[in-house]
């Protein structure tokens, strides 16, 4: 996965509660995210997520099931009418490459699937949440991308077939178990060890959510796919063609060794039994209840013993048989898991030793194992001393060696060759970290901080290598353009940090801000742009201080009722003009953020993603939009008392950043957009579009 950057200081994102979380004035009243359980929206991933898809959506419940498929298609034609046009542009990886989280060491991002070759250990396949497929061909030492130009990076599941290890499939789209997921485009396939890819889409669902592949023993073109909420799918023809078998969700499935059985288990389909080799599925198995999200897998040497882990209202239960599924029991050490399981319907599953019925291994928060078949307890403790990264996704075993497995999770990859005694770190060369906004510092480009997914905000001095200066998930980033010692940082839900020795230390930097306002996910932070140690901030109100973070001080009532403002810009030329946005409305400020005036009027009612000014023309400014059926970029000339469509030939694709390039002598006004299928430029006032390479 390619981590884009504009050296010019533009950055294409991707994506505890401190206070009242507020969705602005963009909240769907009727979605799979407001219908949720009340203990599956207070957790951290859930309100993330809430965060990236509702902007996605609004004004819709849903993002319609066809709606990137069009954008793709926009591209591609745009792509090919503007063959002559496009840039010659070269992107440069700035990393991390790794990045480094405090005790867990390097880290790269959420890796959520995987396997080994069958017949060379040496040879692995991961693939991250939003990072396509990589490779490794020394045991992990060294990754190398696969999938860099599929239309889809977001990976669900990889198998590799035994009979011919260079045939690998790989399904698109994370089945997470909160709501919507982030989309796939269907299934990829490789004949050639990873070399070519070909998507597959006969017979699947416009948009993808893979939780699971399988492949028939001893019948290698027949397969079975657990796809989520879309239901358990079938084929036997190599995933040329698919159908589904059973509609309702579905988390697992499962082959017994000689590929004769087969089970899948699923809050929609339940659990249920082919005895057909997955022709036909039947409900099957007493003294199992199922619940929101639901994992099992069997011994392949005794495959009558099954281990099944199963999510429900903030409990994970643990259930066994060893009778083939006929009867299953809770184990008795499921309360082990009380502690660490509110958020496993986002991290959770369950996996067996192939060589030891009494070898299994439960993912939540951490990794749990048993060596009985009974009591299970945590190897990783990866919030109370351990170095494997929290939020497990997957666990894959060694083809030969019963004591060697992989855990993914979200900061990467892990290995073990003691049955998890101890761990070694695989993340030192994966470039896969997901950042949510990201800025460099006005001394030294080369100084870069970014908040990320889970991993904190991440930093690099002109390397690869970045390091994190504070936790949590990471936000904004602002530096005093005229002190080099003084940088306020973010996490998530509006927290502040931030330094006054250039990053050496780094402290809280809430004094004075009222945190029972509402916030959003990812709250602004900008710097003021002539006046040293100046910073606004934004809840309900909007913040400022004048001592570099040290107290702030609330200059304005709620810009918009009790909407959280989302985006914040200040003019460069006239740093008393401000725009705030909340949610898909618009605010101007012409005294320094004390009043607000609203500036809606002619825009679309979509999520606002960013708001930029031009650098030297307070007038002017650049408003982009998420969601789909509608233009995406507007343009004022006269600070926001009208506004015009500069979208042109863009793809209906949601925009997330803008920035206005004015360095250049011959093009003054160039304009680059980052959205979710590319980044694309104009020079013409956006009469024309091109995408950069």
């Amino acid at each position: 996965m390619k981590s884009l950057l504009f050296s010019i200081v533009l950055i294409i994102t991707a994506s505890t509660l401190y206070s009242q979380i507020n969705y602005s004035d963009v909240l769907i009243e009727n979605t799979v995210y407001t219908n949720a359980p009340e203990e599956i929206q207070q957790t951290k991933p859930f309100i993330r997520e809430r965060w990236f898809f509702e902007q996605r959506a609004y004004p819709y419940e849903t993002i319609p099931s066809n709606a990137y498929a069009n954008a793709l298609e926009q591209r591609d034609l745009l792509r090919e009418q503007n063959i002559d046009a496009m840039p010659n542009i070269n992107w440069v990886s700035l990393g991390p490459t790794p990045g480094y989280y405090f005790s867990y060491g390097n880290i790269s991002s959420r890796v959520v699937t995987g396997a080994y070759h069958p017949t060379d250990p040496n040879i692995l396949y991961i693939g991250p949440a939003n990072g396509g497929v990589w490779k490794s061909s020394d045991g992990g030492i060294n990754w190398m991308p696969l999938t860099d130009y599929e239309e889809s990076l977001s990976m669900g599941a990889i198998v590799i077939d035994p009979s011919n290890p260079d045939i690998i499939y790989a399904g698109t789209g994370e089945a997470t178990y909160s709501g919507a997921s982030w989309y796939g485009r269907g299934l990829l396939k490789s004949t050639d060890a990873g070399n070519t890819w070909t998507r597959i889409t006969n017979g699947l669902p416009n948009s993808t959510y893979f939780s699971r592949i399988k492949i028939r023993p001893n019948h290698s073109n027949e397969l079975l796919a657990a796809l989520g909420s879309s239901g358990l799918y079938k084929s036997t023809n190599g995933g040329l063609n698919w159908s589904i078998l059973v509609g309702g969700r579905c988390d697992d499935v499962v082959f017994s060794p000689t590929g004769d059985t087969a089970f899948a288990i699923g809050s929609g389909t339940g659990l249920r039994r082919s005895v057909d080799g997955g022709v036909t599925f039947l409900a099957y198995g007493s003294g199992i209840a199922l619940g929101t999200r639901n994992h099992f897998d069997l011994c392949l040497t005794s495959p009558n013993v099954m281990y099944a882990s199963v999510y429900q209202s903030s409990q994970v239960r643990l259930y066994k048989t060893t009778n083939y599924g006929t009867n299953w029991t809770q184990l008795s050490t499921s309360s082990n898991f009380q502690s660490l399981d509110g958020q496993a319907w986002y991290d959770l599953y369950c996996r067996v030793n192939p060589w030891n019925p009494d070898n299994a291994y439960v993912g939540t928060i951490d990794v749990f194992r048993t060596t009985d078949g009974n009591s299970f307890v945590n190897i990783t403790n990866g919030y109370s001393g351990g170095y494997v990264h929290v939020d497990q996704h997957y666990l894959f075993f060694h083809p030969t060696d019963q004591n060697t497995f992989m855990v993914c999770n979200d900061g990467g990859i892990w290995k073990t060759t003691n049955n998890g005694n101890s761990f070694t770190n695989l993340n030192q060369n994966l470039t896969l970290t997901q950042f949510y906004r990201i800025k460099a510092s006005p001394f030294d480009p080369g100084r870069i901080l970014g908040g990320t997914q889970d991993n904190g905000t991440q930093q690099t001095f002109s390397t690869l290598n970045w390091a994190a200066a504070y936790g949590g998930d990471g936000g904004e980033v602002a530096f005093n353009h005229f002190n080099l010692n003084y940088i306020i940082g973010e996490t998530q839900n509006g927290g502040l940090f931030r330094t006054t020795n250039s990053g050496s230390s780094w402290g809280q930097a809430t004094n004075g801000i009222n945190t029972s306002e509402n916030v959003t996910w990812v709250a602004p932070i900008i710097d003021h742009p002539t006046t040293s140690g100046t910073f606004f901030v934004a809840r309900q109100r909007v913040y400022k201080s004048t001592n570099n973070g040290g107290l702030w001080t609330a200059i304005s009532s709620n810009v918009n009722g009790s909407n959280a403002v989302r985006e914040m810009a200040i003019s460069k030329s006239n740093p008393s003009i401000l725009y705030a946005t909340t949610g898909s409305q618009i605010f101007l400020s012409t005294d320094g953020g004390a009043t607000w005036g609203n500036k809606t009027s002619g825009l679309p009612g979509r999520t606002i993603s960013s708001v930029y000014i031009h650098p030297s023309d307070e007038n002017i400014a650049v408003v982009t939009f998420s969601g789909f059926n509608t233009n995406k970029v507007y343009k004022t000339t006269n600070q926001g008392t009208s506004w015009f469509s500069i979208h042109g030939n863009l793809p209906d694709s949601p925009v997330n950043d803008a920035f206005i390039y004015t360095e250049d002598v011959l093009n003054p006004n160039t304009y680059f957009v980052a959205t979710d299928i590319g980044i694309f430029l104009t020079q013409d006032n956006g009469a024309n579009w091109a995408e950069l390479p």
